[in-house]
């Protein structure tokens, strides 16, 4: 079985963005751009697991170094599938369109992969907290966490998602506060600077 390291396997200013947005939006933005060249966060093991490892303290599935190390090309796949239906489904939100329903059908099947349930863990002298264990791994119990955010973020009244509107830009984001209007300040920064560059360039 192959293993692999769980650091950054992206090129120096290319990884995907962790921007702090739901973990559905962090999800679904592992499709990303560079320089306007689209980028897929998820394409190999190994990109795979560097970004559960950067996500794991907002799962309540324990992600280990050694289970993420073990990530492998069919767990690339499935992750794939549910961030890009994931993906069409909040555009479809996002944009007043109708769902694919095999993309609500793929969400679905995933959020039923999680087979996990609380745990007491009570150490000497100190107070007793709480862990998942889950009979399924922790990958599939990953995937359906990471269904499961998506759901709520689809569901919940008062999300207010909306697409980039920045140069180039594929990712979603979180109006919070309401008057956000770019995922990144570096994407208004590309907006103010392209909006100057057409309304100052020389006449042809």
């Amino acid at each position: 079985m192959t293993t692999h390291a769980l650091t950054c396997p992206h090129p120096a200013t290319e990884a995907p963005p962790l921007l702090g947005e739901p973990l559905a939006l962090e999800f679904v933005n592992t499709h990303y751009a560079v320089r306007g060249s689209l980028r897929d966060g998820l394409g190999r093991p190994d990109y795979l697991a560097w970004w559960l490892s950067m996500c794991r303290d907002r799962f309540s599935t324990e992600l280990t170094d050694a289970a993420l190390a073990a990530v492998d090309e069919a767990d690339v796949v499935h992750f794939r599938e549910l961030r890009d239906a994931s993906r069409r489904l909040i555009d479809a939100r996002v944009e007043g369109g109708e769902p694919d329903s095999r993309d609500v059908a793929q969400v679905n099947r995933a959020g039923g992969l999680g087979r996990s349930w609380p745990i007491l863990l009570w150490n000497p002298q100190q107070p007793p907290t709480v862990a998942r264990l889950g009979a399924q791994g922790p990958l599939l119990e990953a995937q359906a966490e990471l269904a499961h955010a998506v759901v709520t973020l689809l569901t919940a009244p008062q999300a207010d998602v909306a697409a980039c509107p920045g140069p180039g830009c594929v990712l979603f984001f979180e109006r919070n506060p309401p008057r956000r209007a770019w995922c990144s300040p570096g994407c208004g920064n590309r907006a103010r600077a392209a909006r100057h560059y057409h309304r100052h360039r020389p006449a042809d």
